[in-house]
């Protein structure tokens, strides 16, 4: 039994080895590590992953991977990747300024502001209406007046005697209904800067929404005391002035004939209780004659 031992004892020295470690300037200070093979593959493999998962999170977590050399073809791919996706937003953020313009601009000239047609959301609106007509154009071969040219034509002359001097035929798609009861003391005169027409009332009469649509915007302003104005389909907006009280708020749908408002004399820029109404057609004021079935001047 003991010989056995001691031969399991001389067996396992054979496969120990032995580390010294001896410093150049002091042979005294040696160090000497022992152990099994496995041991020291171990010890090797645990340092070296050590050194591979502290160098890849310097690299993805650190600056440090701007000053790696990249090859060329994947430096190229790397910014082509970059410049789409800044490109992209840009573009988009370009989309939200036009439409964010182009909404202020149609807000202003609803309110009466005598925007010219140099502003810049009228003529980038403009100029949007003209490619998108250009391309139905295309299609059609038909030549058509620009949205620009149209407003210059109403704005000189009216609409009504615009459109009598083109032999055109009043516009369809948009089948308003009276937006309140009484009768008509102003019509459509854009030379004039009235861009709508006044319906005399009484004070607290009813006033209606001319067509389905979304409310955009019911306040109060200076001019025209309290406003609404509605946002319908194909581009359609109407505009409602001088209500005694406003009954929808803003982003409230509203079904054609629904009350919004009461009639009302609010604003500075009034001559006795009347609604003034208004139709625009893709930022552009026309005349509600030819849109409001039941409208008798």
């Amino acid at each position: 039994m003991a010989l056995t031992v001691e031969k399991l004892h001389h067996a396992s020295k054979k496969n120990r080895y032995s580390i010294v470690l001896v410093p150049n300037e002091d042979a005294s200070k040696a160090r000497t590590y022992r152990g099994a093979l496995w041991q020291f593959v171990l010890g090797v493999l645990a340092v070296a992953t050590v050194i591979a998962v502290s160098t890849l999170a310097l690299v993805v977590y650190t600056p440090l991977s701007l000053y790696i050399p990249i090859t060329s073809p994947e430096l190229e791919n790397k910014y082509n990747r970059e410049l789409v996706e800044l490109n992209t937003r840009m573009a988009r953020m370009m989309e939200e300024l036009v439409d964010l313009r182009t909404y202020n601009a149609k807000l202003r000239r609803a309110f009466g502001e005598n925007i010219g047609l140099t502003d810049s959301g009228v003529v980038r609106l403009r100029t949007l209406e003209k490619q998108e007509r250009q391309r139905g154009e295309i299609q059609r071969a038909v030549p058509k007046r620009t949205a620009l040219e149209q407003a210059a034509i109403a704005s000189s002359y009216g609409e009504e005697a615009w459109r009598a001097a083109q032999h055109m035929s009043p516009p369809v798609g948009f089948p308003a209904m009276m937006p309140a009861e009484g009768y008509v003391t102003r019509q459509f005169q854009p030379e004039q800067n009235h861009t709508g027409i006044d319906i005399a009332g009484k004070i607290g009469a009813s006033v209606v929404a001319a067509a389905d649509g979304r409310v955009v915007f019911s306040g109060w302003t200076q001019d025209y005391g309290y406003v609404m104005i509605i946002s319908h389909a194909n581009g359609f907006t109407t505009a409602y002035k001088h209500n005694q009280l406003l009954t929808k708020g803003v982003n409230m749908f509203v079904k054609r004939g629904e009350m919004i408002a009461a009639l009302g004399n609010t604003g500075v820029i009034t001559s006795g209780p009347h609604l003034h109404f208004e139709i625009w057609k893709d930022g552009v004021p026309v005349n509600p004659a030819l849109y409001v079935l039941n409208l008798s001047l």
